[in-house]
């Protein structure tokens, strides 16, 4: 197989990044691997020698797009591929689909989770998803979401998990117990840390308010926010409101976050939507308990009094008493982090989840062979 494929991913020009690893995977499975991505700057990067990144760059939006399509067009008339797969529902996604009009060429839509959309990117997932020769997603959620929502057809969809390399005692063993993390925690405090980019739809300030009010019952409660985004000067705002400096901490992006999971005492998540939660996944390799909204993974992976608890989306009150149940149950969260690490363990491997990919292409080529 030959795969091109179109992205809007910066990190694939970092040899370092969860990403780019993940697709020097993907060439062991094909004979070629190609990715277009959108880009500051025209530039070509191998990532192995059956995967390749090249950057299309321009002055705006539209002429990136204009000439991703020119780009992606010419690389498949100079050289034999054999399907297209995009990682967008929306604009890129809609290069993709005339691409493989124009080349007949299977299409395979990828999808990892929906932001709040409407107007024109609501018209235009609709309207490609259920053209699309498959779809795959990773999650039930994202699935049924798919069938019920967009109409489109199940037999086409196929469900592959995030595979998450993440080595917990690996990365730890190599960071000093005297960091500035290890040091920054008291033995009478109890840590809720969350892991994310610090965006809206990740509704952190829900955690603050939650905090404001748990700390009333529990003084001993912070909260740790590791992550960036364009929402932390809000927050920042809403934690001075709220008198709350000496409890929430700001870390910024870390990239030794076993370090933090290690530390914590709870992972929480209030997300209003995820496609899945690898940052649940990260922490339940490390042995954290996971409180979480019913969003992703929950319900699959993470399910209520078995391997985490999960409340409503939005339930400030709901998010309140589980937040207490934690700090106050010490045997529960032993359970709970020991059922999520047990489930995470059943999930699909590096050479599984390759070999789903694998399938997965293949009976896009059958069908439309």
């Amino acid at each position: 197989m030959r795969v091109l494929s179109l992205s809007n991913d910066q990190s694939l020009f970092n040899d370092q990044s969860v990403a780019s690893r993940r697709l020097i995977g993907y060439g062991t499975i094909v004979a070629r691997l190609m990715v277009v991505v959108p880009n500051r700057y025209d530039l070509r990067h191998e990532l192995s020698d059956k995967v390749e990144v090249v950057g299309v760059g321009g002055w705006s939006k539209e002429i990136i797009w204009w000439r991703l399509w020119k780009k992606a067009g010419k690389i498949l008339s100079h050289d034999n591929f054999t399907l297209i797969t995009v990682q967008d529902t929306y604009f890129i996604a809609l290069i993709a689909w005339r691409l493989a009009r124009k080349f007949r060429l299977p299409l395979e839509i990828q999808v990892h989770g929906f932001e709040r959309f409407h107007d024109v990117r609501k018209f235009l997932a609709r309207f490609l998803l259920p053209r699309a020769d498959g779809v795959r997603v990773v999650s039930q959620r994202l699935k049924q979401t798919l069938v019920e929502d967009f109409k489109v057809p199940e037999g086409k969809i196929s469900v592959v998990p995030i595979f998450s390399d993440f080595k917990c005692e690996k990365i730890a063993s190599e960071i000093s117990t005297s960091d500035s993390v290890f040091s920054a925690k008291n033995q009478d405090e109890f840590i809720f840390l969350t892991v994310s980019r610090l965006v809206k739809v990740k509704k952190i300030e829900t955690q603050i308010e939650a905090l404001r009010e748990i700390r009333t019952l529990h003084p001993e409660a912070k909260l740790w926010i590791v992550g960036d985004g364009p929402e932390r000067a809000s927050l920042e705002r809403l934690v001075a409101v709220m008198g709350l400096q000496e409890a929430v901490r700001f870390w910024g992006r870390q990239d030794d976050l076993a370090n933090f999971y290690q530390t914590a005492d709870v992972f929480i998540l209030t997300s209003d939507s995820e496609g899945w939660g690898l940052a649940v996944i990260e922490a339940g390799i490390c042995g954290l308990p996971v409180l979480m909204t019913d969003v992703g993974l929950a319900g699959e992976v993470v399910i209520t009094n078995e391997s985490g608890l999960v409340v409503p989306i939005g339930d400030l009150g709901a998010l309140v008493a589980n937040m207490r149940l934690m700090i106050e149950d010490q045997n529960l969260r032993q359970t709970l982090a020991s059922g999520l690490n047990l489930v995470i363990k059943k999930l699909p491997n590096k050479n599984e989840t390759l070999e789903l990919y694998r399938r997965g292409w293949e009976r896009l080529l059958s069908r439309n062979g």
